[in-house]
């Protein structure tokens, strides 16, 4: 059985899909901060299997992130097209992350 995506549930305006896939990015690396520091308090005395759990998780969060940044690679911006070259999309991500960045500092 093979499924074939549903164009219609896809958001109009690609910036949306783009916001949302950046949103899921951010918190997943978020809840990787949080499940990492979690996992260093399991690591002592009874609880350290558990800590080791956690620790998986962490990793399975970190990949997830690295998936939705993919992700928003491949959702070209408007401007860009379909046939938008990934170093232009890239640079494109790195230049937005300095401005949040910048603008988190001020």
């Amino acid at each position: 059985m093979t499924l074939t995506p549903d164009h219609t549930t896809l958001p109009a305006d690609e910036h949306a899909a783009r916001q949302d896939i950046d949103q899921l990015h951010a918190e997943a690396l978020d809840l990787a901060r949080r499940t990492k520091a979690l996992a260093v308090v399991l690591d002592h005395g009874d609880y350290s299997a558990a800590g080791g759990r956690v620790r998986t998780a962490v990793t399975h969060i970190w990949r997830a992130a690295e998936d939705l940044h993919s992700a928003f690679h491949t959702a070209p911006p408007r401007c860009a097209g379909p046939d938008a070259s990934l170093s232009r999309l890239c640079g494109r991500r790195m230049r937005y992350l300095a401005a949040r960045a910048a603008r988190r500092a001020e």
